[in-house]
């Protein structure tokens, strides 16, 4: 089991791992967020995040940094978009931390290592999935805040997050 093969699992497995995140997603945050999450520019943004996550785990060292600058600025752009729509912050970082967690489920649910290697590779995947989802969880706090100091809002719930 190599990183392509690691890769592979979570391409060859696209539509678990949306539905893993929206399936986590429910309930948990505020309905017309959900809603909007199921319209092609929520999945959009999640078909992107996944596409580079495959990047990511298939990527030569010299192009991490490259594919995580990606990420977080994807994150970031949606966030900022969906803030100034009105949805929270807890809401936004909600979906980040839901989408880690349908990466990581899908390729436990997937790989099953026959070897003390293949579990070191697999565990190795998993810790780089979740540096790699760190980066979109940064962004997306980054857009919140973008678009708050943008539009000087300085409500009752923009206070209380920061």
């Amino acid at each position: 089991m190599h990183a392509f093969t690691i890769a592979s699992v979570l391409r060859e497995n696209h539509e678990e791992v949306i539905r893993r995140w929206l399936g986590d997603l429910h309930g948990e945050i505020a309905e017309d967020y959900e809603e909007m999450l199921l319209t092609p520019m929520g999945r959009g943004l999640a078909n992107k995040l996944l596409g580079l996550a495959v990047d990511y785990l298939g990527a030569e060292q010299y192009q991490l940094s490259e594919v995580v600058h990606q990420a977080r600025d994807a994150a970031r752009y949606s966030s900022y978009r969906r803030a100034a729509v009105g949805f929270s912050l807890t809401d936004i970082v909600a979906t980040a931390v839901s989408f880690r967690r349908a990466l990581n489920d899908t390729l436990t649910n997937h790989i099953t290592p026959a070897s003390a290697q293949e579990y070191k590779q697999l565990l190795d995947a998993v810790m780089a999935l979740n540096r790699f989802c760190d980066a979109i969880v940064v962004g997306e706090i980054a857009g919140y805040f973008a678009r708050r100091d943008f539009s000087g809002d300085d409500s009752e719930e923009a206070a209380r997050v920061a």
